[in-house]
Order: C-alpha cells, then structure tokens, then sequence
C-alpha cells in the first residue's frame, strides 16, 4: 500500500495512541493501518489529514511535497463531488464505468455505488489511491480538498 503513515508520526515523534484518539479510532486498528494490514476508512483518511495538515496525495506517497497551500480543509466527503470527479475521471479518459470497475476489480454496481451520492457505501481509500496512481490525479482533487486536477511528479 506504500503510504507514509510510520514515518509522519516518527517525524512528530508522536505515538499510536496520539493519532488513534486524533482520528478517532483505536489503538489497534491504527497500528493495523500503519502496518498496512488494514486499510483506512475515507473518513478516517480525511479526519488524519486534517488534523496533523496534510495532503492525502502526500500521505498517500503520491507526491513528495505536502502541497497544503492548495487545501481546504472539509470536515467530510461530499459524495455530489467525490460522484462528479469520478465522472470526469472516466470521461477524460475514456473509460466507462465498468471498465473502472474492472481496474478496481469490483463489481460494475458496486462502483456505481461508489458513485451514487444517495448510497451509504463510500469507495475505499485504496481504490482511490489506485485510481489516482493510475491516472495522475490528485486524491485531494477527487474528494474535493483542492482544485488542482493532477498530481504534480517531481522530476
């Protein structure tokens, strides 16, 4: 999965339990994310960004620079804009839905659930980090924390 989970908190010289109570989970299941045996609920990303300001695509070892300037900061995922993005993912690239499905590897309405602003289910954080690893753009575009579409590589 490859994010920088560890590395941030050692940064910070923080603790398991600082970020667990920070995001509001527990102990166990963070060190379970940082061990990268779970993976991280899209709230509970966004919640971890938020608080110790980051950008997803830093956190998410998609960019080496924490490009905060671009941020705002938004307390959830608005699922009209996760929907729209993901739309104009697909159009841009010609793609259709089943074929993002298929990249995925779920089902075609269990994408188009993703997309539904009226379903409850939200699309993992690694789907979307695929996604945005597949198609260079910004994780924090595809949620709505920013405007800048693309994720800028270092060269």
């Amino acid at each position: 999965m490859d994010y920088r989970f560890r590395e941030i908190r050692d940064e910070y010289e923080l603790k398991q339990i600082d970020i667990a109570k920070k995001i509001n989970i527990s102990r166990g299941a963070y060190a379970n994310i940082e061990a990268e045996t779970a993976n991280i609920k899209l709230k509970d990303f966004l919640t971890y960004c938020n608080e110790l300001n980051f950008t997803m695509d830093y956190v998410a070892n998609l960019d080496d620079l924490n490009r905060m300037l671009f941020i705002k900061k938004i307390d959830s995922i608005d699922k009209n804009i996760l929907a729209e993005r993901l739309n104009i993912l697909e159009k841009e690239n010609h793609k259709q839905a089943k074929d993002i499905a298929t990249e995925l590897d779920v089902q075609k309405s269990t994408y188009s659930e993703y997309k539904n602003p009226n379903s409850p289910n939200m699309i993992q954080t690694l789907m979307l980090k695929q996604l945005a690893r597949d198609y260079d753009y910004s994780i924090d575009w595809l949620v709505g924390r920013s405007e800048q579409k693309y994720i800028k590589k270092q060269k």
